[in-house]
């Protein structure tokens, strides 16, 4: 298995747990008493029912930006991996 499967393992779970983190945050609040979520509907209508879509896959969102992310960061290291594999 090559390292770089691990790097993006790493950083698909790291921005998938912080997904899930900003949306139980959203969610205490709700149950706070505040209403943030349920009230978008309401104020924004159509585009308020999509943020809620939106809201609900932010854990997804969270995991592609982190696998994009480690893609970004580590280009040289990838491709010199890349090299070395390469050459004979």
């Amino acid at each position: 298995m090559k390292i770089t499967w691990l790097y993006y393992l790493f950083g698909g779970f790291i921005g998938f747990v912080c997904g899930l983190m900003i949306c139980l945050l959203f969610l205490f609040v709700e149950q706070s008493g505040q209403p943030v979520l349920s009230s978008l509907p309401q104020k924004f209508g159509v585009f308020g029912e999509y943020l809620l879509m939106l809201y609900d896959v932010l854990p997804l969102f969270g995991l592609v930006l982190g696998v994009v992310l480690v893609r970004k960061m580590f280009q040289n290291r990838f491709d010199e991996e890349d090299n070395k594999s390469n050459t004979p």
